[in-house]
């Protein structure tokens, strides 16, 4: 019913109110209320029908329009907007649709101009898809998902290695597949010091996957603690017969789509690609099992450079203006309401106040006992 009632709603301001939420959107937007938009992509069919009826013509109609989804939320504050197309990345990657690809830039230009926003950012695979395959450079105002991507994995083994108690010398990491993004997290993560291994695969003409080397994925798998999958979709991970030849202790960081089916499996799943951030959470809620205060992981370099105004030209300078603008794993689970963070902090102002006034009643008896 939920899922109904959704289709219904899309439908209704996606068809019968299209022009007037443009109309509102451009109105809000001569406000400077709106700082980014977001453009997000379905995996599988299913994650498409939690917003349009599985219908011909809707799908062609929809079909390289970037239509509104919901809002990105700074507390009560709307900072964003998310748009959504019926198109997934495997369609985009196709050269014969590059002009589907260049509708969809010229569009999503057209919105941030709409909305008044200063960065577009787009989720998932889009970026590399449209600046690789088509040749659209990834500059302001385009962001891809690399940084955040990074950002997230490298905060959620961090966090992993500090809940079984080891330093990072101690983790032993192996990265499935990877291509750019396996090669960036290789050199990252063995920067942090952890102990990396990098299994090898091959994709076959059919588009499914097989292990280079079986005997080298096994003994690279057999001590390993956190296993980061970065195989295109869950069933590839099955396929390879992969939580077989993996520690039933470990944990698998997943960051395919659709994602591995974590029910069927001895290891704990946990998903990569999500972080956190007090007060900023997507409404609507995202489809694919998001918890409101999820992040993807890939919106993190178009809000960042719309907040702080500033790019990120390394991962490292990413990583820090990141810090100081508290985004950390989704694993951390969600963050303290603000009244209980605000309790804490007076909780420990007291804390800190006790003590100086023992110190200082402290100070004025010794000097009270060398007067007498």
């Amino acid at each position: 019913m939920k899922r109904y009632l959704r289709q219904l709603s899309f439908l209704v301001y996606a068809l019968l109110l299209r022009w007037p939420i443009w109309m509102l959107i451009w109105t809000a937007g001569r406000t400077g209320i709106f700082k980014t938009v977001f453009l997000i992509y379905p995996t599988d069919s299913s994650e498409c029908l939690d917003f349009c009826p599985d219908v011909p013509w809707l799908r062609r109609f929809f079909s390289g329009r970037p239509t509104p989804a919901g809002l990105i939320m700074n507390g009560w504050l709307p900072v964003g907007l998310y748009l959504v197309i019926p198109n997934p990345a495997l369609e985009l990657m196709r050269k014969k649709n590059r002009s589907l690809v260049n509708n969809i830039t010229r569009r999503m230009l057209w919105i941030k101009n709409l909305s008044g926003a200063q960065t577009i950012g787009l989720a998932g695979q889009l970026g590399p898809i449209f600046e690789k395959r088509h040749g659209i450079p990834m500059v302001p105002p385009f962001y891809s998902s690399t940084y955040g991507n990074i950002f997230s994995i490298q905060e959620a083994v961090g966090h992993l290695a500090t809940a079984i108690g080891k330093m990072p010398w101690q983790v032993s990491v192996a990265i499935l597949g990877g291509g750019e993004l396996g090669e960036q997290l290789e050199h990252h993560l063995g920067d942090d010091g952890y102990r990396l291994s990098m299994v090898g695969v091959r994709y076959t003409r059919k588009g499914s996957v097989k292990l280079a080397d079986e005997q080298e994925t096994d003994r690279q798998l057999e001590q390993a603690d956190v296993v980061i999958n970065l195989l295109p979709r869950g069933k590839d991970f099955m396929g390879c017969s992969l939580h077989r030849r993996i520690p039933k202790a470990a944990t698998i960081i997943d960051f395919s789509r659709p994602q591995i089916p974590a029910e069927t499996i001895a290891q704990t799943v946990v998903m990569g690609n999500r972080v956190q951030r007090r007060g900023i959470h997507f409404f609507m809620k995202l489809p694919g099992g998001w918890k409101r205060y999820e992040l993807p992981a890939c919106s993190m370099p178009s809000i960042m450079a719309a907040m702080s105004g500033q790019t990120a030209d390394s991962l490292e300078e990413f990583r820090l203006t990141a810090r100081q603008m508290a985004f950390q794993t989704a694993l951390a689970g969600a963050p303290l309401p603000l009244y209980k963070t605000i309790q804490h902090r007076l909780r420990n102002l007291a804390g800190e106040c006790s003590i100086v006034t023992h110190f200082f009643l402290f100070v004025l008896k010794n000097k009270l006992a060398l007067t007498h």
